[in-house]
């Protein structure tokens, strides 16, 4: 792990930042990091005079310097986000004029939508009704409402202020203003053309809210019982577009190109053919964080491996992860950024570990097992933060996900040629029958799992300290199986026993 964080200098650097933003959200320090900016370039600057640079023992004034400086941007950008979402109006009923800014979300008698005013982001709830029902994403409102500020975690996620509309204090604005150019904007617009789509090929409501959540990340309109289902067998990654979505789309592609060779001029039309596809994927999901940085990461490690550099690495991760916080540094906070990320992490770090323990030469065997180190690592690396948000664990995630990951590629062919079939020559339902067939059988056999008596541990209660603590612990153990040192073991050792006595001396 030292000499990970030794070569993985973004790595390093989104730490850092990531120490910047959690301390400035748990206290305003703001001026106070505009004089810690200085400081660091003061020690940057001092750390390139030729004296300085070439003896060894200030050779840490360089590190020191670049560390100071993440910390402080990092606190006095997230201060500039958190002033962006600041509410500071309080008079009474009043009328403004909005503008949807994503697809709205069905509630149990609302529809909650968020909106832009000015520079604010803002949450309003509007009841459900053939006219709301028919809202599109960017259509502009004229609304009365008396907003109320919301709390800090609303804050984090840029809500300014939130407000509940009646039913005759609104109305959609007849003649719309032409929109700028914008890709959020068009994303949604095509995802929403295509959705449609998908819902005239699937009449079933439930096949189409897993057709749509697989290949689309789209779940707004998902049954809570499916949702659960997937939760509980520890399948709700697939749900959420990431990086398993395109990984898989990459290997699939890249086999069927592989006719073009490995020679450099085949390895390149090969990447100018596939990594466009991909791009084209993450602009119909709308490009939320998650995919933004997948997206990212596979491309950068198809061009590394185009150019045989080994691109997917821990440095990759944080680079990618730091130029996201750097955009916004309340993705930090972002429970699927956060999985997400972990997942990845304990992928690139625990995997090779796991799939050094076996070793086949049987092709299924192989893939089996490659499958279900990749899936027990990524659920190692997610299980504090998941136990944390969700109080629960699931023990059949190594049966579902072997089943479901395969499954998963079939389908993220299956509908989108289904789709292009359908734009093509018209809807027609015969020629659906083997992606409603592979559809229903998902369901079942995830309902079947999801039945088993005790196969998900809940009620699990984490506090904050707990998972830092457990995090901890997974890292350590794993660091002491890999390394054989035992300074790990003794600090796992130290850890437990700090947690007991945490419990069991009174507070």
């Amino acid at each position: 792990m030292i000499k990970t964080l030794r070569q993985a200098v973004f790595l390093r650097l989104t730490l850092f930042f990531c120490l910047g933003i959690f301390i400035q959200a748990q206290k305003n320090f703001y001026p106070f990091w505009i004089y810690l900016v200085v400081l660091s370039l003061l020690i940057l600057g001092f750390s390139f005079l030729p004296k300085i640079n070439s003896s060894y023992p200030l050779r840490w004034l360089f590190g020191a310097g670049l560390s100071l400086l993440c910390i402080s941007s990092a606190g006095i950008i997230t201060h500039i986000n958190w002033k962006q979402s600041e509410w500071a109006e309080d008079v009474g009923m009043k009328t403004y004029k909005v503008q949807l800014i994503d697809e709205p979300e069905l509630k149990p008698k609302t529809w909650m939508c968020r909106v832009k005013t000015g520079d604010k982001n803002l949450i309003i709830y509007i009841p459900i009704d053939s006219i709301s029902s028919s809202l599109n994403p960017y259509d502009q409102l004229l609304i009365k409402a008396r907003f109320e500020k919301v709390e800090d975690y609303m804050r984090r996620k840029g809500i300014a202020a939130r407000a509940f509309i009646a039913k005759n204090n609104w109305e959609k604005l007849k003649n719309q203003p032409k929109q700028p150019f914008n890709v959020h904007h068009y994303s949604l617009k095509c995802r929403r053309i295509v959705l449609n789509r998908l819902k005239m090929m699937l009449p079933n409501a439930q096949l189409f809210s897993l057709a749509a959540g697989i290949s689309f990340g789209y779940v707004r309109e998902m049954d809570k019982e499916t949702r659960q289902a997937f939760a509980v067998t520890g399948c709700a990654h697939i749900l959420s577009v990431s990086g398993l979505h395109f990984a898989i789309l990459y290997s699939t592609l890249t086999f069927i190109f592989s006719f073009l060779g490995n020679k450099k001029q085949g390895r390149i039309i090969r990447q100018l053919i596939i990594l466009p596809f991909l791009w084209t994927f993450a602009f119909f999901t709308g490009m939320p964080p998650a995919v933004t940085r997948s997206v990212i990461m596979i491309t950068i490690w198809g061009l590394g491996s185009t150019f045989f550099i080994q691109a997917l690495t821990v440095n990759t991760l944080g680079s990618a992860a730091f130029f996201m916080l750097l955009y916004n540094p309340f993705n930090l906070y972002d429970i699927g950024f956060q999985l997400s990320f972990c997942a990845v992490l304990a992928i690139l770090l625990i995997n090779p570990y796991l799939t050094s323990l076996y070793q086949s030469r049987n092709p299924i065997l192989k893939y089996l097992w490659e499958l279900s180190c990749t899936s027990t690592s990524a659920q190692i690396g997610t299980a504090p933060l998941s136990i944390y948000y969700f109080n629960q664990f699931p023990l059949l995630y190594l049966f579902s996900n072997i089943f479901a990951i395969p499954v998963t590629g079939i389908l993220m062919l299956l509908i989108p040629i289904s789709l292009s079939i359908s734009f093509i020559f018209g809807v027609h339902l015969e020629l659906m029958f083997p992606l409603q067939k592979i559809l229903e059988i998902f369901i079942k056999v995830l309902n079947a799992l999801a039945d088993v008596p005790q196969g998900v541990i809940t009620d699990i209660q984490l506090t904050i300290n707990d998972a830092i603590s457990l995090t901890l612990g997974i890292i350590f153990f794993f660091l002491f199986l890999i390394k054989k040192r035992m300074i790990y073991l003794c600090l796992l050792i130290i850890l437990f026993l700090f947690q007991v006595f945490y419990y069991l001396c009174p507070s």
